[in-house]
């Protein structure tokens, strides 16, 4: 007799849960968007100038060092032949340093600009390679002293390219 008592208790308590959960599952939810609906007050106007060449010329004035290449990697060819009449070989200084990690790459970047010297960096495998093109190497041996007060030891190497 007790177990069918407690036999029709589990049945009656494992139906009662169902129901609960069927109705907790099934509930009508109510939900309204208030979405505002955009409509522009005017119609942009597009003056086009009345030169098509403009931006060209503002290009032209632009100094060199305030434009960046929109890529991670530029090729470029230069025929040092032709421009050195036919000797080939240009006499320019390598800087060498002593580390390569984002920090000196950028103080060293940063005091070559502020030293207004033309250089150039080529990312060979793990370490960058920079040429510095100047004709006196005591303001070069200035900047080895900029480099040190970074604590980035570094050289200065002649290289003909």
């Amino acid at each position: 007799m007790q177990r069918k008592v407690l036999g029709t208790l589990f049945v009656l308590l494992f139906v009662g849960v169902g129901l609960f959960l069927s109705r907790l599952l099934h509930q009508d939810i109510e939900m309204s968007l208030d979405i505002p609906e955009y409509t522009s007050s005017k119609i942009p106007q597009i003056n086009a100038p009345s030169n098509p060449n403009v931006w060209i010329k503002e290009m032209a004035q632009k100094d060199s060092r305030d434009f960046i290449f929109p890529v991670n990697e530029l090729f470029m060819q230069i025929d040092l032949a032709k421009e050195l009449g036919g000797n080939g070989k240009m006499k320019s200084f390598r800087l060498v340093i002593d580390r390569a990690d984002r920090y000196s790459l950028f103080c060293i970047i940063q005091t070559l600009t502020s030293l207004h010297l033309p250089y150039m960096v080529i990312k060979e495998d793990k370490a960058p390679i920079i040429f510095v093109e100047e004709k006196s190497i005591k303001k070069l041996e200035g900047v080895v002293l900029e480099l040190e007060k970074y604590d980035i030891k570094s050289k200065i190497v002649e290289v003909w390219l």
